[in-house]
């Protein structure tokens, strides 16, 4: 029996219910970190709207019984068509960071995509080391946007652990006031 918090159920079912959750759940400048975007949140806006032109092709009278989604990436056995995108700072909403989000992959048996260079190089090397068959590269911006929300909630964010001792960690001031971290990981 589903426990209804307000109008939402205990257990979330769709996208939605998770960023309410999340939005409940963590401290405002932190959820609109990650529910935000860079100046205008043009691209957030399109990446929104792309989202919701996606249809799925309904199957009637189809013996749905046993589903399987499951599918390859470069060659490898995956769950689902389904990765975690390169994001940063999951210590914001998690104490364990990256951590937690490698594990929850491993755990779900999907892909998890990385970013940095000069960690990158690092990582590979452990992966190489550790039998790993296969990383996804990213080359987007190695600086954050002028994130709007983040200038109006005064966003300080927290010393960065999750590679303590591979790399700096230090804080560096920008302008307007805000701290910005010299990495983005």
């Amino acid at each position: 029996m589903a426990v209804f918090i307000g109008e939402m159920a205990e257990e979330p079912v769709n996208v939605n219910e998770f960023q309410e959750l999340a939005k409940r759940a963590l401290p405002k400048m932190y959820f609109d970190f990650y529910n935000g975007g860079a100046e205008d949140q043009y691209t957030l806006k399109e990446n929104m709207e792309a989202f919701h032109r996606i249809t799925f092709r309904p199957r009637i009278l189809v013996d749905v019984s046993r589903i399987d989604m499951s599918t390859t990436i470069l060659g490898y056995p995956t769950s689902a068509p389904i990765m975690i995108a390169p994001t940063s700072r999951h210590k914001l909403a998690h104490p364990e960071g990256e951590v937690a989000t490698a594990r929850a992959a491993a755990a779900c048996n999907t892909i998890m995509v990385c970013k940095r260079r000069d960690l990158t190089a690092m990582l590979v090397q452990r992966a190489e080391r550790n039998g790993f068959k296969a990383m996804i590269l990213t080359v987007d911006s190695p600086r954050l946007g002028r994130r709007e929300a983040d200038i109006k909630n005064r966003m300080i964010s927290p010393q960065l652990k999750n590679f303590e001792g591979l790399l700096s960690t230090e804080v560096a001031s920008m302008s307007r006031g805000f701290l910005l971290p010299h990495i983005c990981i």
